[in-house]
């Protein structure tokens, strides 16, 4: 396998796109088929722009932003432009004016001489009117599989797991929890249940990226209200809260966005209470730990490999604040945006005082 891709490397930086933003072209790619002619010049205006009116209108109505994937894709710790285009595959789907179209994103370190890969990204071309339209590779992956309508929820489920009536009945009384905490109204939500992040990975267009194989565990909640889970589960609290909170709070800072997931929902494969202990114990362990040291909630610092120890600490800090202040003024703080040392300001935690309250508050 590194043998071939050494190859489709070599291949692929051997032919050259000047005329758009494509960096090069497999010589795999019929250049003479005149869809893919057609393909070719949109996908080129595309990466060059990144503008939406070369997606298809359901599309954008359905996920706003159908290729939010590849937003600042060329950045990396190499530079802001460092990972380039390359045209990979134009594949038939066996159906007529429709095909999928293979990105890759590759860089080439000048002082190792050797080629980074980034990304490869699959999306569908569909030939409407004569014109070429990008589609979402999730509507054309997901096609056949099956859909189960539960409530508010419209489950779409992977082949390759059994559904669980169980779960589904967890999530929908965590759902009418939610909504009478934060005082809204159920709304449609609809949920794509995988089996692992690998396949959340493909549903969202990636062959490859770099964190489809760094959990066993773990999903998106994205707009207009669509969950991806790749927790084998159709239950998933803690991206089903982001949906409530990306919608009430828009300018809700991630500290406090991530703590009131994990507070209602855990993380990972474990509700909160579980990981409250685990973060008991991690503290017991650790006395000299300083909360306003880890305020970077997405800071890897795990416990037993299992406990995001600043989602955990994030989590016990709303439930002070729910306990002491009220949820309304939690809410305050998550309205503004404010950052957790604002934030903290607000419910009289500092330096001082933080760490110790925590601790009392766990009783440790």
């Amino acid at each position: 396998m590194k043998f071939f891709f050494a190859i489709i490397f070599v291949l692929l930086f051997q032919f050259s796109y000047s005329q758009s933003k494509i960096k090069s072209i497999s010589p795999s790619v019929d250049r003479k088929d005149s869809l893919n002619i057609q393909i070719i010049e949109t996908l080129g205006k595309f990466l060059e722009t990144q503008s939406s009116k070369f997606w298809i209108e359901s599309d954008i109505k359905m996920f706003k932003f159908p290729y939010q994937e590849l937003i600042g894709i060329e950045s990396g710790k190499m530079g802001s432009n460092f990972y380039q285009p390359s045209l990979m595959e134009i594949i038939s789907t066996g159906e007529d004016d429709k095909k999928i179209v293979k990105v890759a994103y590759i860089g080439y370190n000048e002082e190792t001489e050797s080629n980074l890969i980034k990304a490869i990204y699959n999306m569908i071309a569909v030939k409407i009117d004569g014109k070429i339209f990008f589609s979402k590779y999730i509507n054309y992956v997901t096609k056949d599989w099956r859909i189960k309508n539960e409530d508010n929820l419209k489950y779409y489920i992977s082949p390759t797991k059994n559904f669980s009536h169980e779960e589904v009945e967890r999530q929908k009384a965590d759902i009418k929890l939610l909504s009478e905490f934060f005082g809204v109204e159920k709304f449609p939500i609809f949920y794509y249940s995988a089996v692992s992040p690998e396949e959340v990975f493909k549903l969202k267009g990636f062959d490859y990226h770099p964190m489809m194989y760094t959990s066993d565990s773990g999903g998106f909640a994205e707009d207009y209200n669509i969950i991806i889970s790749g927790n084998n589960s159709e239950y998933y609290t803690h991206e089903v809260v982001h949906l409530y909170t990306s919608k009430l709070f828009p300018g809700i800072n991630s500290y406090f966005y991530e703590g009131i997931a994990t507070y209602f929902g855990g993380s990972g494969k474990f509700d909160y209470q579980w990981q409250k202990e685990k973060l008991k114990k991690f503290l017991t362990e650790n006395p000299d730990f300083d909360v306003l040291k880890h305020l970077n909630v997405y800071e890897r610092l795990y416990f037993e490999k299992e406990t995001p120890v600043p989602y955990v600490v994030s989590a016990v800090i709303c439930e002070m604040i729910i306990a002491e202040f009220g949820r309304e003024k939690l809410f305050t703080v998550l309205r503004n945006g404010s950052s957790a040392e604002d934030g903290f300001k607000v419910f009289n935690l500092n330096k001082n005082n933080v760490n110790s309250k925590l601790r009392r508050f766990l009783k440790i």
